[in-house]
């Protein structure tokens, strides 16, 4: 076991008391005057514990920290700090910036050995050097190399990629704590990632429970081919069940550059209740190995915090915006959102249109099947609405079997032809049950556009209007529909 300790300090008194303390504990001791030839000494001679003051001349307790820290040759060795009573706030720095431990000058000498002890057996067990997931840390500079000026130099550069780091934190949390939902905050969070790393290909993936969202960002313009190839295989590696959804959006150009699913590295993100990675394609696998993937580890856990604080702030979205069973727009919000269409259908002179929709015999569903036989038949019947649907059109339950859908727009004839697309893709969709067994649906549709009201033309009409030919199209024979 490496006994050597390194004793880092511009007091020979104070040089003096620890090297004797510490031999008489057994332990090999060098010594340093001041932080930069403490730099040399750990680097070239690779010592088991560092034990430092902090106020030196030519450079003191904390660049020297910094540099043993941030360096893949000395990150392993244990810092041990020493501060006077007077110095609470150097204390709390040093351990922040890295040091394993602290002791304050008036010392038992027994405090000594006990603390430099413990960190020798702990740096004894810990792995070194690092590892990366492309193998061990590349070795720096030969310590016989360095002089005062090059550690200097070392300690600059490690400065300025702790600010570069620290720079990119902040943008990738001002940037993705601002967004509105999930997948805007994962597409700033990634944009900002991708500045820094040199990649053909970003994604973040989170499996919940019930749901899983996935985001890409394209750097290059990549095959459409290969992108979804590349999204098969980030859904696989999330291991969900058949029956989980997956909301995966790409952002980014599509072209001819393809892309080599060997070559994606992944790193796990700890995000709250669920599962998650962060996905990158490097362009050089070498150069991200000795260059970058340290960066992107540390921005792992940033990330994490921006996904998570996404999630929470989209589900009080949710929780506040849509039906719990069905997802779709709750009853409150998609009269609001009607009203809104119908001040901006009146200002504009564009025509618009709803649909109300009333799941034929569904009582009986429940009473023959059971009521969560009822809700699963809501549930998979309002996404076959939803998929029925422009991305422009709304829908939002209007209470128990009932849905309103409104067509921005959009005039009769074509709000009728909507309508029979719903129609039939109910019709054409069996609901598995919970039991197993499967049912067909149906359903009664009543249309209504704007330009057929008289007087007033508020939402309230309007609905009614619709409702009227709902009640038309179930004393007909039911699953048709009626303008």
């Amino acid at each position: 076991m490496n006994r050597r300790v390194l004793v880092v300090d511009d007091s020979e008194v104070t040089r003096a008391i620890l090297a004797r303390t510490l031999r008489g504990a057994g332990f090999e001791v060098m010594e340093a005057r001041d932080g930069a030839e403490g730099a040399m000494t750990a680097l070239r001679e690779q010592p088991a514990v560092v034990v430092t003051d902090l106020e030196m001349p030519m450079m003191d307790g904390f660049p020297l920290l910094r540099l043993l820290k941030a360096d893949p040759v000395s990150a392993h060795i244990p810092v041990l700090i020493l501060t006077s009573h007077g110095e609470a706030a150097s204390r709390y720095w040093g351990l922040r910036t890295g040091a394993d431990a602290y002791l304050t000058k008036d010392h038992r000498p027994q405090q000594l050995i006990a603390t430099v002890s413990r960190l020798v057996e702990e740096a004894a067990a810990a792995p070194q050097p690092a590892e990366t997931p492309f193998g061990p840390a590349p070795p720096g500079l030969p310590g016989a190399e360095l002089g005062p000026i090059e550690v200097l130099a070392r300690v600059a550069r490690h400065l300025d990629a702790s600010l570069l780091r620290a720079t990119v934190i902040n943008t990738l949390l001002e940037r993705g704590m601002a967004a509105n939902d999930f997948h805007d905050a994962a597409r700033e969070a990634l944009t900002t990632v991708g500045q820094v790393v040199d990649a053909l290909f970003l994604a973040v993936a989170v499996a919940e429970p019930d749901a899983a969202m996935i985001q890409i960002v394209l750097e290059e313009p990549i095959r459409q081919s290969d992108v979804e190839e590349m999204g098969r295989r980030l859904v696989e590696s999330l291991g969900l069940l058949p029956s989980v959804p997956v909301e995966m959006r790409v952002s980014g150009e599509r072209g001819d550059a393809s892309l080599d699913p060997s070559r994606i590295v992944r790193v796990p993100l700890s995000v709250r209740d669920a599962t998650g990675f962060l996905a990158v394609m490097p362009r050089d696998p070498q150069e991200f190995a000795t260059s970058t993937y340290a960066l992107v580890e540390a921005l792992a856990g940033h990330l994490a915090l921006v996904l998570d604080n996404a999630r929470l702030s989209q589900r009080l979205h949710e929780l506040s915006t849509l039906d719990g069973l069905t997802r779709q727009l709750n009853h409150r919000v998609i009269y609001d959102r009607l009203t809104d269409e119908m001040e901006r259908a009146r200002r504009y002179k564009f025509p618009l249109s709803v649909i109300l929709c009333d799941f034929d015999h569904f009582k009986e569903i429940n009473d023959t099947h059971g009521h969560l036989a009822g809700d699963a038949v809501l549930r998979e019947g309002a996404a076959v609405l939803r998929r029925c649907l422009r991305a422009t059109d709304l829908l939002g339950r209007y209470g128990g079997e009932e849905f309103l859908a409104v067509l921005p727009q959009v005039d009769l004839d074509a709000a009728c032809m909507a309508a029979e697309r719903l129609r039939t893709g109910l019709e054409d969709y069996p609901v598995r049950l919970p039991s197993g067994a499967e049912v067909r649906i149906t359903a009664s549709f009543g249309v209504a556009t704007r330009d057929e009201l008289a007087g007033p033309m508020t939402g309230d009409l309007l609905v009614s209007l619709a409702d009227r030919r709902l009640y038309e199209a179930k004393a007909a024979g039911r699953n048709r529909v009626r303008p």
